[in-house]
């Protein structure tokens, strides 16, 4: 059974982060948002280790006329160690791994909700200062490719 206090984050490294200003910037101009998100899961069942890559693709857009006004790619990988990852995962018969689904859900959980802190940092005195990834459903709003 997955236990949230038997899950370690031992490492992340930023890969990167674009930050474009396509067009002059008016803040007085009103603009929304849009946020692609997918995350990559990798699992090393000999040291209980899974490999969280979150990729995300951020667009400020102009109201007025839908023009994209900045853009940033941000890719950040994540190392989890999991105590009891052997109880966690199993394999078929063609050597496919299946992980428990609260396992992937809270890996994924984890990583973005360390991201949108770490990019609020980084966003600070750019084309998205003030900018804060939006909370999600991760079911419904991450695309991954974990099976469970």
């Amino acid at each position: 059974m997955f236990t949230p206090e038997l899950l370690n984050i031992i490492s992340y490294k930023l890969h990167k982060l674009n930050i474009d200003s396509v067009s002059d910037i008016n803040e007085s101009e009103d603009f929304y948002f849009t946020v692609d998100n997918k995350i990559d899961l990798g699992f090393n069942d000999e040291h209980f280790l899974i490999q969280a890559i979150l990729d995300i693709e951020i667009k400020k857009i102009l109201d007025k006329n839908e023009d994209v006004v900045a853009k940033s790619l941000i890719s950040i990988e994540y190392v989890f160690h999991v105590e009891n990852f052997g109880e966690l995962h199993t394999f078929d018969d063609k050597g496919i791994i299946s992980v428990d689904k609260n396992l992937t859900t809270n890996i994924a959980a984890v990583a973005y909700s360390t991201t949108r802190g770490l990019l609020l940092d980084r966003f600070r005195d750019t084309a998205f200062d003030n900018f804060i990834l939006p909370i999600v459903d991760i079911n419904k709003d991450i695309i991954t490719n974990a099976q469970s």
